[in-house]
């Protein structure tokens, strides 16, 4: 009994701080000493763009799913295998069910498939998890599964995690991001294609270490985090990336109070012989008011993003964020980004010595005025961090969005969503657009889980 809830306590500590939650609640089997556990998920999102930038015309209603089901076996000594497998697409692309043999059938592929040892070879309080996993680091800055997009990302490699009681866990991550790589879902900086191609970068390893737990044996809530983050690129090409965060929550007679730090530095150096130097910093704070009429929160916020304002000084100041959940973060629309907002070099790979960076201050509110519903609405005022790289512009835009939720019942959350971004003088010269009228989407989002 004691083994098994120290498992249990390894799984729950590792699922808090650096492993993804189960998508749903499951139904069990019992099988001899073999548990199978069965959860799902199916979500279903219609958007519409009422103009798009840069256009005199809107796109037209696109409808999206996901579907996934999740099968646990918990078996003996500690040892639990998961397979997520998965399938998304677009509505209407199997040929209204008679396309059933061509490619435009949604295929149904691996999302996770990963083995989990908890206290291997008897050694407590580690786990070890091998396969395809989703990985969130944190708060999503640096890695994170980016759980708006139907597919969401995981990540093939091995985790070794230390649970140290109520202080935290330790983490080690390898990952395996490309291996003869020809097609990038990410971008990665152009100076680390040494043979000057997109096809000759070969191998892109990641490889993590970090320190994540909470401020409880401390008295306050929160946590706090340091990762270092090494990314090795086709073997000739280093980025390390060294984070810290810290997120206190103190309980006060009004309000529960939030605080948000965050940093990060990188070095490392091109084929060419240049420096990377990029940063990046995050200051906030805000509060839940639970007692108040509606459940009022509000927090204020400012990033920085560097960006790099001479191409030619041997050094590369732009900060390269990895794998984030920028979604989570930088504005619902998706314009601005650590990823659309870069300059391209026209393969597929960011060009950071002529990207400009990105600042961010932003304001978010939320409210509840009844049980089901919920409400959040944020403001995102964006500039570049240098000018430089857009001749002179720095003001990109403004952006809202508002997202209202409702709980239909225990397993569906319906929720509809507006995102509105206004470009301003630096986006429109950096998207080369034609004017420069705002965008605005709107989406409506069912997700259902058992």
């Amino acid at each position: 009994m004691r083994k098994a809830l120290k498992a249990a306590t390894l799984m729950g500590l590792a699922a808090a701080l650096i492993v993804p939650v189960s998508p749903a609640k499951a139904g069990d089997m019992d099988m001899g000493d073999t548990k199978i556990t069965i959860s799902g998920q199916l979500r279903q999102r219609i958007e519409w763009w009422a103009n798009r930038l840069g256009e005199d015309m809107g796109k037209e209603i696109l409808g999206t799913y996901r579907a996934r089901i999740q099968i646990k076996a918990q078996l003996a000594d500690g040892v639990t295998a998961v397979f997520t497998p998965q399938a998304v697409g677009y509505w209407g692309n199997n040929g209204q069910g008679l396309g059933l043999d061509s490619d435009q059938t949604g295929d149904i592929y691996m999302h996770e498939a990963y083995m989990l040892l908890s206290n291997p070879f008897g050694i407590e309080n580690v786990i070890v998890k091998m396969g395809r996993q989703e990985v969130n680091l944190g708060n999503q800055r640096l890695v994170g599964a980016v759980g708006w997009s139907q597919a969401g990302r995981s990540l093939d490699g091995i985790l070794v995690g230390y649970v140290a009681g109520d202080y935290g866990l330790a983490g080690f991550f390898y990952g395996k991001l490309n291996d003869a790589v020809k097609n990038l879902a990410w971008g990665v900086p152009a100076d680390a294609d040494n043979n000057g191609g997109l096809l000759d970068l070969g191998d892109i390893d990641l490889y993590v270490a970090t320190w994540q737990g909470n401020f409880k044996p401390f008295g306050i809530g929160g946590t706090y985090e340091v990762t270092d983050i090494f990314v090795n690129l086709a073997g000739d090409a280093n980025i390390n990336t060294l984070y810290a965060r810290l997120t206190p929550v103190f309980d006060t007679d009004m309000a529960k109070i939030k605080v948000n730090i965050e940093a990060a530095t990188q070095s490392g150096d091109s084929p060419d012989n240049k420096d990377y130097g990029g940063y990046f910093f995050s200051v906030g704070a805000g509060a839940d008011f639970a007692d108040m009429t509606w459940s009022p929160s509000v927090f204020v916020g400012y990033d920085y993003y560097s960006g790099d304002d001479d191409s030619t000084d041997g050094d590369i100041d732009a900060f390269w964020s990895v794998l984030p959940t920028a979604h989570k973060w930088l504005g619902h629309a998706d314009v601005v980004w650590l990823g659309n907002f870069y300059s391209f070099n026209g393969s597929g790979l960011l060009n950071l010595e002529n990207y400009p960076g990105v600042t961010d201050l932003y304001f978010k509110v939320g409210v509840k005025p009844a049980a089901k519903i919920a409400a959040h609405l944020d403001f995102h005022y964006f500039q570049a961090a240098e000018d430089a790289p857009l001749g002179g512009e720095d003001n990109v835009g403004w952006e809202t969005d508002l997202a209202v939720k409702y709980k239909y019942s225990k397993n569906l959350c319906l929720t509809l969503g507006w995102d509105h971004f206004d470009p301003d003088d630096a986006y429109v010269a950096a998207a080369g657009l034609a004017n420069d009228d705002p965008e605005d989407h709107i989406w409506l989002q069912a997700d259902l889980k058992f």
